[in-house]
């Protein structure tokens, strides 16, 4: 009964925080950091079986748990890394467009706006 517990509670709590992650502003744009927070949902689902099964907390299983727990926690780490590195990357793409002289745009003289043409 308490590995049931165990197994619905985490569901749903995976399934809330996925929900949650997907609003991240970079969660389209890094398919890297998508993958890393991907691979992280099923690391902790077999590291909790690890720790629910274990005896107890001197056993080889608990040390197993925690092992896959290290790598789950690293591969959200990767993971949210890329996703914040993708906005910030798109956030200075955008910034570096944005203040384009007029001067140094391709662009003709027959297309100047009134004001620039002057």
């Amino acid at each position: 009964m308490e590995s049931t517990i165990t197994a619905v509670l985490l569901i749903v709590l995976l399934t809330g925080w996925h929900l949650h992650n997907r609003r991240h502003p970079g969660w389209l744009a890094s398919n890297d950091g998508r993958f890393y927070v991907l691979c992280g949902y099923p690391l902790v689902t077999v590291a909790a079986y690890w720790l629910v099964t274990a005896p107890a907390a001197t056993t080889w299983e608990w040390a197993f748990g925690n092992a896959w727990a290290l790598v789950a926690m690293v591969a959200f780490v990767l993971g949210f890394d890329a996703l914040n590195r993708a906005t910030v990357q798109h956030g200075e793409r955008a910034q570096d467009f944005e203040t384009v002289e007029l001067t140094n745009a391709a662009i003709s003289e027959g297309d100047l706006p009134p004001a620039a043409a002057r």
